[in-house]
């Protein structure tokens, strides 16, 4: 790994901690989803996992992961971060976030100015990080969302508004191939449409805060998977995955119609050729069939001709449709409105999510970000 990646890296996650740690000191914050937690027997300081801890815990391991990228990217100012950040009581009350809010804000402006000046490329990942972290730890209580027409900004109206969606998916567009995964970026951005789609449509969420702050919780955490920690996004396909609708199937027979209308042309015009040399009716019907033959070479000529081209649209063709299903493995949207747990699901529910699969698959098409074609081969 080349010190410039690694300094990507940092920036990533010093965008990604700072957004957590903000949203964990904030009081009107997001709770994470901690599962079922630790048994209370027995007592004897059982070992915590990450999402184990308590939020003092977590809210002091944040702020001490920015701290530590503040110190690799060579910023100043990184002694007295972590007291300045911390506050000066453990449980923060609305008097102290008032002033607390305001060193964030002080803090997150001195880290873009100086990662701009060291690095256009830094400066973007780090803004990176902090905007798909706060997807999740920008997220207010659900009474202060507002209407979807007229969003807060502590709602997923306005988290996953247009605005944000478009330049996030930018940001991930200018990374380099050595800093992410070459699939990453487009599946990130196609599970970000989809949750543009919930954001947009409030039946997705309405009376039920609880599970949607659950999933997408769910969802951040496989963006770090992949965005700070590397994970192969293959990896999140369940076997047997498939694309529910026929959308690749129409597309591949709209792309190479005319190639399969030459071609059975070819094939009956060489097939007439060769079987006439039996026929008792050669001699009259020889100028016919040898403008016959020469259009079936005509024809095998221009398919000759147009074979790179369409070699190379199937392998994109190929590409995305594989994106798309990586890209719908790793998206985590709330259950769709009207469909129970899988053992308890009628007829009519399965209906239902099936429709639901399709709406996220035409969600995840929307991204306008796609993998890199790979290079023809020599």
């Amino acid at each position: 790994m080349t010190g410039v990646t690694k300094e990507v890296g940092a920036a990533l996650r010093l965008g990604w901690a700072m957004a957590e740690a903000r949203g964990r000191s904030w009081p009107g914050g997001p709770e994470p989803s901690y599962g079922s937690g630790l048994p209370l027997v027995p007592q004897d300081h059982l070992l915590p996992l990450r999402s184990q801890r308590v939020d003092s815990a977590s809210r002091t391991e944040s702020v001490s992961t920015l701290v530590s990228q503040v110190r690799l990217l060579r910023l100043t100012g990184a002694e007295t971060l972590s007291e300045t950040l911390m506050g000066e009581r453990k449980k923060i009350d609305g008097p102290t976030w008032q002033v607390l809010s305001k060193r964030f804000l002080d803090t997150d402006a001195y880290f873009q100015d100086e990662l701009a000046q060291k690095d256009d490329a830094l400066a973007n990942a780090y803004l990176l990080g902090r905007g798909l972290a706060e997807c999740f730890w920008g997220l207010g209580r659900t009474e202060d969302w507002g209407p979807v027409a007229d969003p807060t900004g502590v709602s997923l109206a306005y988290l996953f508004g247009p605005d944000r969606r478009r330049e996030l998916t930018r940001m991930l567009g200018r990374l380099k191939s050595d800093d992410i995964d070459p699939l990453s970026a487009s599946v990130i951005a196609g599970s970000l449409e989809a949750w543009g789609d919930v954001a947009r449509e409030p039946k997705w969420s309405t009376n039920r805060p609880e599970h949607v702050r659950a999933q997408l919780y769910e969802q951040v955490r496989r963006w770090y998977q992949l965005l700070v920690l590397g994970q192969d996004p293959t990896t999140l396909i369940q076997p047997s995955a498939r694309l529910g609708n026929r959308y690749y199937l129409v597309k591949t027979l709209r792309a190479f119609w005319l190639q399969g209308v030459l071609a059975v042309v070819a094939l009956v015009l060489t097939s007439v050729f060769f079987l006439s040399f039996t026929a008792d009716f050669f001699e009259h019907v020889k100028p016919l069939l040898a403008t016959g033959g020469v259009s079936a070479f005509a024809a095998a000529g221009l398919l000759t001709k147009g074979q790179s081209a369409a070699q190379r649209m199937l392998v994109r063709l190929r590409q995305d449709a594989y994106t798309d299903l990586v890209a719908v493995s790793v998206t985590v949207v709330p259950d769709y409105p009207g469909t129970g747990p899988a053992d308890e699901r009628s007829g009519v529910q399965n209906q239902v999510l099936k429709q639901a699969q399709d709406v996220i698959e035409r969600a995840v098409r929307k991204r306008t970000l796609t993998p890199p074609t790979p290079p023809k081969p020599v």
